[in-house]
């Protein structure tokens, strides 16, 4: 993204006190923006599209048109972190606000629709509302439409599925007007419905792939946190806890996996850990690739497919980065990224700095309005710097590039000792335990805050324990001197 007339918009898009999303201070590159304070005063009114009526945010949207941020958001279970649906400005005015259900998960713009976007978000449910699916809690899942201009949405499709955790939908894909694919992340598989009557077209069930003793366990076994069509008519598939990205093929028997293109291998942490948003990114591009956040190991990264199998292109992270879980490239070459425990949504440059960021609680997916579902219109990561230089989208550009080998392809930033030193820490820290801290923890901590704490107590109880041992009121110590008192008060009352 460049900054190119985001002074002169951000002086047009002040809005007057009213509004929830008051901007009193000029966009600069690498600049972090606090969205996160400006959702907490949107959620105070009703923000449903009303803000785009004002003339001053509307022409602010016409001179960052392509800059449109939306964030769907997760929210924290233990604090006080709601989870959101919002779009803002490149200069962080908010224009849209939704905070009705419990969590939200992805969001995809509609075809041919400017400001249309569905999600997917979920609400929990008790008593009489579970009994389809036998038992309290439960969960109904919601996939919605809404013009984010008007606030005007239409319920796409819904469905009630038993517990909570672990069944919450976290994407579907759509295929045509009337069918979604849907991430069965509650029974471990794939499905295309018919949104009209909620008839199922097929089903893959990963139970014909993969063997139980591997993944999760009983109640979260594979997390199929991904789908995606593509137009080749196979389904990009992101089963977290398998550690792979598989592409299914329809057959004779029905769908399957073709294993020539799985991408990680179970339990291979050096490829993939548990990742979130597999993006593909196919050969007029620059690919065949697939853009994924690595979720547990902490990075973002690009595999491109070669005749000898996946070859790793680009990786990326930065000392703030914790538990990523999208990434899209856009047609600039820039990478969208979301990083959950870093709280925050970040623009990465060509050269692989940080262009543009704003701070929001536990994101989970992000789109740029006008740039494509995901990473439709983006180039593979050795395509990334020429696309930007060049006019034209990015299949017309790679097209006319006669040797991609190392173009664009970036170079390791250079760090402060700082950094260096928390990189390396978080290096040593696992990071299932680091990332489960932080899920639990309020939503103020941050990684390097865990660090201090840990440091903090573990200091202290060292202390502690070195100065009672070491000091006369050990227990040791304590001892003796209870058996010297007790035989001298013996002693004395037998002398009486």
């Amino acid at each position: 993204m460049t900054t190119t007339g985001v002074a002169d918009a951000t002086e047009t898009a002040q809005t007057d006190s009213n509004s929830p999303a008051h901007v009193s201070t000029v966009l600069t590159t690498g600049q972090t923006l606090d969205v996160e304070s400006r959702f907490e005063s949107a959620s105070d009114r009703p923000t449903r599209g009303e803000n785009w009526s004002t003339p001053r945010v509307t022409e602010a949207v016409a001179t960052l048109d392509r800059n449109v941020t939306v964030v769907a958001t997760q929210g924290f279970y233990v604090s006080d972190e709601r989870a959101e649906l919002a779009a803002f400005l490149a200069n962080g005015t908010v224009v849209y606000y939704d905070d009705r259900y419990r969590v939200y998960f992805d969001v995809d713009p509609v075809e041919a629709e400017r400001y249309t976007v569905e999600y997917i978000a979920a609400e929990h449910l008790t008593g009489d509302a579970c009994g389809p699916v036998g038992g309290e809690p439960c969960t109904r899942n919601v996939v919605t439409r809404v013009n984010l201009t008007t606030g005007e949405e239409e319920q796409v499709y819904s469905e009630v599925t038993e517990r909570v955790y672990s069944a919450r939908w976290h994407d579907v894909d759509r295929i045509n007007e009337t069918h979604l694919l849907v991430a069965d992340i509650v029974d471990d598989g794939v499905y295309a419905v018919d949104t009209r009557d909620g008839s199922v077209a097929w089903r893959w069930n990963a139970s014909a792939h993969y063997d139980r003793e591997q993944g999760g366990s009983e109640g979260d076994w594979t997390h199929i946190n991904d789908v995606e069509a593509l137009a080749d008519g196979s389904v990009v598939v992101s089963p977290r806890n398998m550690d792979e990205v598989v592409f299914l093929e329809p057959g004779p028997d029905g769908w399957a996996v073709n294993e020539s293109r799985t991408l990680g291998t179970a339990e291979n942490h050096d490829v993939l850990y548990e990742q979130h948003n597999p993006d593909y990114i196919p050969a007029d591009r620059g690919g065949p690739a697939v853009l994924v956040a690595d979720s547990e190991n902490g990075r973002i990264v690009e595999y491109e497919r070669t005749a000898e199998g996946w070859n790793r292109t680009w990786k990326w992270r930065d000392v703030r980065l914790q538990w990523p879980r999208d990434a899209d490239r856009l047609p600039d070459g820039n990478t969208l990224v979301v990083d959950s425990h870093g709280d925050r949504v970040a623009e990465v440059g060509v050269n692989d700095t940080v262009v543009w960021s704003a701070d929001v609680g536990m994101p989970y997916d992000v789109e740029r309005l006008g740039t494509g579902d995901e990473s439709s219109g983006g180039p593979a990561a050795p395509y990334r710097a020429v696309v930007g230089e060049r006019p034209g989208d990015a299949a017309s550009v790679v097209a006319n590039v006669t040797n991609a080998s190392g173009v664009g392809s970036g170079s390791e930033p250079r760090r402060s000792l700082a950094d260096r030193f928390w990189l390396g820490l978080k290096t040593l820290v696992p990071s299932l335990l680091a990332n489960g801290a932080l899920y639990v923890a309020p939503s103020w901590v941050r990684f390097s805050d865990l660090a201090f704490a840990t440091t903090a107590v573990s200091t202290g109880i060292v202390w502690s324990v070195s100065e009672f041992y070491w000091s006369q009121y050990s227990l040791a110590g304590l001892a003796r001197r209870a058996t010297v008192v007790g035989r001298r008060a013996f002693a004395a009352i037998r002398r009486r």
